[in-house]
């Protein structure tokens, strides 16, 4: 089977978990098992980035990832891209990095909810010494620092401190209700 053949076929196992009756968060993270087992990555050179940790306190629209050099290179290889076919995904340079991305949105709002605004997964190549506002959020320093949970799926995610210090850290006006929302939790 070839490589777009097989992409295919993953994509096809895509559509059918979004029209499963799970709820959002759980599609996502299940989508993310599927890529990361079809490129074959290990799942301790990546992790979560955001406010995944509070999935079952308000909804997770989409999933921001930081990867390590290796293993997003593998994810690169193993999605194609050809001109001749319609798959909702890309790589790209963004900001001042590389990112895969799929775009699922349309399909969602299809099948599942037609206003929904935004259901996609996002990769970034990094160093695993670099993170994103700055290092103290890398995945070197969140393992060592035992920063990272995982859900089911084995996904590694910020644990509720570290998304709360995170939070803090970006201090964007959007991040004001999560970080009240934290706060109450650990309570």
């Amino acid at each position: 089977m070839s490589l777009i053949e097989k992409s295919e076929k993953v994509l096809g196992k895509i559509h059918q978990i979004i029209k499963g009756k799970k709820k959002k968060e759980d599609k996502l993270s299940q989508i993310l098992k599927l890529i990361v087992k079809h490129a074959d990555i290990d799942q301790d050179k990546y992790f979560l980035l955001g406010s995944y940790a509070i999935r079952k306190h308000r909804t997770i629209n989409d999933l921001d990832i930081n990867m390590e050099k290796l293993e997003w290179d593998k994810l690169r290889a193993a999605f194609p891209t050809p001109d001749d076919k319609n798959f909702p995904w890309k790589t790209e340079w963004y900001g001042d990095q590389w990112r895969w991305f799929i775009e699922l949105t349309p399909y969602y709002r299809k099948h599942v909810d037609k206003n929904e605004k935004d259901f996609s997964i996002e990769m970034f190549r990094k160093e695993k010494t670099s993170g994103f506002p700055n290092d103290t959020f890398s995945l070197s320093y969140l393992r060592r620092n035992k920063g990272l949970d995982r859900d089911k799926n084995g996904h590694q995610h910020f644990k509720l401190k570290t998304l709360l210090k995170w939070k803090k850290t970006m201090n964007r006006e959007k991040d004001q209700k999560d970080i009240e929302l934290i706060k109450s939790i650990m309570k």
